[in-house]
């Protein structure tokens, strides 16, 4: 079954509007993961898995959406990064559209890391406005995910040997170039800034721990745990799916949310 977007025929895109009313929009960045992964990895990652969940639970998925926060890149070669006002406007704008075509439910599958405290902040500043959709923003990895944390031989790490293996199992053609992994291994986290200066924040902190932008053994992927991965996120993000389709408690809360706006002039 078809549900790209941009491969779906008017027939097609209609009818799964009306059937299903759900969006999702999987969102990345443009950013250096160590010397042998693309700059895509974050964004090629959640749009063939949402493009394998959303066969299972039928709905439109979005073509890629690259463009999300990723100052702490920008001193790297391949990095694109937006003015934050112009990154917010563009997502709100968009968000408009998808919903302007008939989406009662849109969902932000996002890849990237660095995007959680953006996204986090655009969800709440939502709640300045009106609109006639439903927002729902993924967070956290699902059950059949952390049941595989066991065969990894490494720790989580930025393009590390969990990123590395699913890159290798989406791209047929192998993007993941482990010839191009120049740096000993296990490449560790420089500093932790909150130990350096204790109680301050800076948004140097990506930056101090991972100057690399690569983190831990990337040699240690395989393709084979990639698609062991890949699988369970796609189950994972389908019982998501399934369960926002279900979802009435949300929109009532925003519809109950509105009324009240309303009356504040009222003195409510």
């Amino acid at each position: 079954m078809q549900v790209r977007w941009e491969y779906l025929t008017p027939p097609e895109f209609k009818k799964l509007v009306k059937e299903e009313q759900i969006c999702i929009l999987p969102l990345g960045i443009l950013e250096r993961h160590g010397e042998h992964l693309p700059y895509g990895t974050d964004g090629l990652s959640v749009h063939a898995i949402a493009c394998r969940a959303a066969e299972l639970e039928p709905c439109v998925v979005f073509p890629t959406y690259w463009f999300g926060q990723g100052h702490e890149a920008s001193c790297f070669a391949g990095s694109v990064n937006f003015p934050p006002r112009l990154l917010y406007e563009m997502l709100e704008v968009l968000l408009d559209q998808i919903a302007r075509n008939g989406f009662k439910k849109i969902v932000i599958f996002s890849g990237h890391g660095g995007n959680s405290h953006f996204l986090d902040y655009f969800a709440m500043t939502q709640l300045d406005r009106e609109v006639d959709y439903t927002l729902y923003i993924l967070r956290g990895a699902g059950k059949r995910q952390l049941a595989l944390a066991d065969m990894w031989e490494t720790k989580y790490g930025h393009a590390g040997e969990e990123e590395t293996s699913q890159i290798m199992a989406i791209t047929p053609e192998g993007v993941g170039k482990l010839e191009q992994q120049v740096y000993e291994e296990p490449i560790l986290p420089r500093m932790d800034l909150t130990q350096q200066v204790p109680g301050v924040h800076s948004g140097l902190w990506w930056y101090a721990k991972y100057p690399l932008h690569v983190t831990e053994s990337p040699s240690h992927a395989t393709k084979e745990k990639g698609e062991r991965m890949i699988e369970a996120r796609v189950l994972d993000l389908a019982d998501r799916l399934r369960a926002i389709k279900e979802d009435k408690v949300l929109p009532s809360l925003q519809q109950e949310f509105y009324e009240r706006v309303r009356r504040v002039p009222e003195g409510d």
